[in-house]
């Protein structure tokens, strides 16, 4: 069973949809654990309604520590390999088989690649200095491939980023090619961005974070022209 671990700070109604398309769109067996970044009020709260099974764990901090910690604790949490990791304004695709089932099965045929994500188009249409080449069902690239990010354990144990840096997913992504892992994103399966508000100052990203291409609402695919 995968465990998948879900960041949130402060954004309730992201944190909302993006479980809901979690439980609604995965048929692989998995275990959901939510890191609460020291969220006050009605996030922290609705995390402890929750019925009990619903959460594998749920750790809710009293100071904020970032993203960076959040990866660190990734290995403490969690005992599969790898373990899917994302932030909590992100929706997965509605696939047969599912998103999960794809890229664990990439993994399993290309043993060093360490970090494999869902190709998120917002990211990565266009941003051609980052892209390596093609390989297939994957394409490998130089930093932070995406979202719902499948992370081998061995790359926990040599890629963790220090706090204080503004892109720590980056930064593992980096450190792990460093160790000869390889980094990539599934070409042709998809997540999407929900529009969010900056936690750290209050800025409206709504605009910064809409779609660059429109995407089918179940599959989150984009029209070919976009693809890759």
């Amino acid at each position: 069973m995968i465990d998948i671990v879900i960041a949130t700070c402060e954004r309730l109604p992201l944190l909302k949809r993006t479980l809901a398309s979690i439980r609604e769109r995965t048929t692989t067996p998995y275990r959901l654990h939510v890191i609460d970044d020291a969220s006050t009020g009605k996030t922290s709260a609705w995390l402890r309604s929750l019925a009990p099974g619903r959460l594998a764990s749920l750790t809710l901090r009293k100071r904020r520590l970032g993203i960076a910690a959040n990866l660190r604790a990734l290995a403490g949490l969690t005992t599969s390999d790898p373990v899917i990791y994302s932030d909590d304004d992100l929706l997965c695709p509605r696939l047969e088989p599912d998103w999960l089932a794809r890229e664990l099965a990439a993994m399993a045929k290309r043993p060093r690649l360490g970090i494999l994500a869902l190709n998120n188009p917002h990211c990565n249409i266009g941003d051609k200095r980052r892209r390596l080449k093609v390989d297939g069902e994957v394409t490998l690239c130089q930093r932070s491939p995406g979202g719902f990010q499948a992370i081998r354990r061995a790359v926990l144990a040599v890629a963790m980023p220090p706090d204080g840096l503004q892109s720590p997913v980056s930064a593992m992504a980096e450190a792990a090619m460093e160790q000869a892992w390889d980094v990539g994103y599934l070409t042709e399966v998809y997540c999407q961005h929900i529009g969010s508000v900056s936690v750290r100052n209050g800025r409206d990203l709504s605009r910064a974070m809409a779609l660059v291409a429109p995407l089918d609402a179940e599959t989150l695919e984009p029209p070919v022209e976009y693809r890759g």
